[in-house]
């Protein structure tokens, strides 16, 4: 039987470690120095060498013709050889994940670790997946790692760090790993090629490199999947019969129409490359990380580096569709892909989702993603409200008309109001008799008509402020979420738009947005007529009022009775 690749050429030696130089240099002076630490913890992510390194730092310290001041090991004497092939009895590999309980670790670990090695200076206890260890098991090796035998090593590697108790963490010296670079794995992958004797193009290495995402294993494996077609030479057109079928190009494809808005041919796309079995969740993740690097390119140059690399070409169609897009569309866009990519798998049709996302980004929904403001498909000149609107929004609120200057400009810097709902956009939208002054004119008497209906809702709108009337609709702006929360729900909803009606004897509905901290009301506080019932500003303190005043006044500002 063969081996795969990542098997059979697992470093042997220091200087065949690919990447994690960091920790690389540091274990080697350990090892040369002959300060050895009693425990280790490696952490980071699946596939990228914690064991490697862990058999590799067993393999120094117990080399029989390792010479003193050096750290490689000789990989001739029987130390090293009986380690590479899994015999030697001082080496003791522990899969935590199958091992949880206390009883385990009693057995395995703790028992071992009171007698001396049998042929070696050191026995090396590599614990893999240590944080599935229970809490009990934990316990158990806590008391060895505090007073370790002065022959025994601890190497403990886990990819979630986080639920290793700090207690054990305390114990170690810990090292964490990182995700290899393109760069290493290429001349990774290039010399396995070599000893292999296959010649393999620069695209399909770039390929491999990345959707392994800094995984060596992963790469390894995928390569290992391409070499077994039998080719001396490996081309893309027949390392495509292994690839996962996503690239770049199928990718720029539907960039292209999204830029222009071109629906039909976006929803046609999609349905082609699930008809063709491309992987969609790969797909979307490769759209994420490409409009992800044209964001980061409209943002500045410097930050293309922290984004993965590309030809030259695809390069260049980055930097045209970067000046075609909005920062804050780019934003919109990315988070709505993120959110639908996770229902790919869960939906009854694998396309859906980003069927319904390509739609939502096309037809202009309203933005809840993104930094920017509002962005509505409504275009035409302004109709007398939104004029009305224009002199009379506070500073920093950007209007949702589509011709306003600010919309034109799409300010990432100008500070918008955020969280705006639709909740009248299936009603009936008409042009009404009254403006936006006249409402805010009559605010507080309107809030006092309200009183009569729900007393707990005029404290809410009493910090509320109208802000816009397009037709028959009006946007309300609160200062804290709770509020807005509170007035969406449904039977509140039609509560408040039932005394608009009656008060202003129009039909008016209700749409609800957050006000930016900044802002400052422009609401002039109205007096209310002798025979109106004034509003509770504060209740009255006790100077002020003896108890049963107090109590009356509560009474009858929350619509209350006493109980006992």
């Amino acid at each position: 039987m063969s081996l795969a690749l990542y098997r059979k050429y697992r470093p042997q030696k220091w200087q065949d470690l690919t990447g994690q130089n960091h920790i690389k240099i540091t274990l080697q002076h350990e090892v040369e120095s002959g300060k050895i630490t009693h425990a280790y913890l490696f952490t980071g992510p699946r596939g990228i060498g914690k064991t490697t390194t862990a058999r590799l730092l067993a393999k120094s310290v117990n080399c029989e013709k390792r010479k003193e001041g050096e750290s490689e090991p000789c990989n001739s004497c029987d130390s090293c050889l009986e380690l590479t092939v899994g015999n030697d009895l001082d080496i003791l590999e522990i899969d935590a994940a199958s091992h949880t309980g206390v009883d385990n670790v009693r057995e395995n670990i703790i028992a071992n670790a009171r007698f001396t090695p049998v042929k070696r200076k050191f026995k090396v206890f590599i614990i893999d997946e240590v944080h599935m260890l229970s809490i009990s098991a934990f316990n158990a090796l806590l008391k060895i790692l505090e007073e370790p035998p002065a022959h025994a090593i601890f190497i403990l590697a886990t990819t979630e760090v986080h639920k290793v108790p700090a207690t054990i963490i305390s114990r170690c010296q810990r090292f964490d790993f990182r995700k290899v670079n393109s760069d290493d794995l290429n001349k990774r992958l290039i010399w396995i090629c070599q000893q292999e004797g296959v010649k393999i193009t620069k695209d399909v290495l770039a390929e491999i490199t990345r959707y392994s995402e800094g995984c060596l294993r992963d790469a390894e494996s995928l390569l290992g999947q391409i070499l077994a077609l039998g080719e001396k030479e490996i081309t893309m057109d027949n390392a495509s019969l292994v690839l996962p079928r996503s690239n770049f190009k199928l990718v720029i494809e539907l960039v292209n129409n999204l830029v222009y808005k071109n629906l039909e041919t976006s929803i046609s796309l999609i349905n082609k490359l699930a008809d063709e079995g491309v992987d969609l969740v790969r797909y979307a993740d490769d759209l994420i990380e490409f409009l992800r690097k044209i964001m980061l390119s409209k943002i500045s140059s410097g930050l293309k580096s922290f984004a993965f690399d590309l030809d030259e070409q695809t390069e260049k169609t980055i930097l045209d569709l970067s000046g075609k897009f909005e920062i804050n569309d780019l934003v919109y866009l990315i988070n709505l892909l993120a959110e639908k990519k996770l229902e790919i798998k869960s939906a009854p049709i694998p396309q859906l989702p980003l069927e319904i996302a390509v739609i939502e980004y096309c037809q202009g929904k309203e933005k809840t993603g993104g930094q920017g403001g509002e962005r509505l498909p409504t275009k035409g000149p302004d109709t007398p409200s939104q004029s009305e609107n224009k002199k009379n929004s506070p500073p920093g609120y950007k209007l949702s008309s589509a011709n306003s200057e600010e919309t034109k400009k799409g300010g990432a810097n100008n500070t918008t109001l955020k969280n705006s709902n639709s909740a009248a956009k299936a009603r009936d939208v008409k042009k009404i008799g009254i403006t936006l002054d006249e409402i805010k004119a009559k605010w507080h008497n309107f809030l006092v008509r309200l009183q009569n209906y729900n007393a707990s809702l005029v404290f809410i709108l009493k910090v509320a402020e109208p802000l816009e009337l397009n037709d028959n609709v009006l946007k309300i702006g609160f200062k804290y979420p709770f509020h807005q929360q509170r007035i969406r729900q449904a039977k509140i909803c039609e509560a408040v738009e039932k005394v608009l009606k009656e008060f202003f004897n129009e039909e008016i509905y209700m749409d609800t947005c957050i006000l930016p901290p900044s802002y400052e009301s422009t609401l002039i506080k109205q007096e209310t007529k002798a025979d109106e019932v004034e509003l509770v500003d504060e209740i009255p303190s006790g100077e002020a009022l003896d108890q049963q005043a107090l109590i009356e006044t509560l009474i009858k500002t929350f619509n209350g009775k006493v109980v006992e």
